[in-house]
């Protein structure tokens, strides 16, 4: 596995890719406000989760009830380790009440770009994968 000079592996070295998770809701009508006050309630104590490297929370520009919520973990196990804690469920509750469906992705990242840097510093592998 070969690495450009302005890039170095770290996880991915040793196996290791961040994960991308993109969780999909449809929120119940007016329910909107109440469920974004409890997201700001809980993320937080997300934050504080080992292995957790931030989220972004989204809101369509033209279906008020379509939300996005996209979270960065240093693994996929850093994640299943969370999501399968009674933690998570209680975390997430005030959430769910707010929600008529659901869908879940998880995607390895694979290459990351940042305004003003020539090159990702984690995540570009160049000349094979492991």
């Amino acid at each position: 596995m070969a690495l450009t000079n302005d890039h170095r592996a770290t996880g991915s070295e040793r196996g290791e890719r961040r994960l991308r998770v993109i969780f999909r809701l449809r929120v119940r009508e007016g329910a909107e406000d109440r469920f974004l006050s409890a997201y700001k309630q809980i993320r937080h104590q997300v934050a504080r989760v080992d292995g957790y490297l931030g989220d972004q929370l989204c809101q369509s520009t033209t279906d008020v009830g379509d939300w996005v919520i996209t979270s960065e973990w240093e693994s996929a196990e850093h994640f299943q380790r969370w999501e399968s804690g009674s933690d998570h469920r209680e975390l997430a509750a005030p959430l769910m009440r707010c929600v008529t469906s659901r869908e879940s992705r998880r995607y390895h990242v694979r290459l990351a770009t940042v305004a003003g840097q020539r090159a990702d510093v984690d995540q570009l592998l160049v000349g094979g994968d492991s």
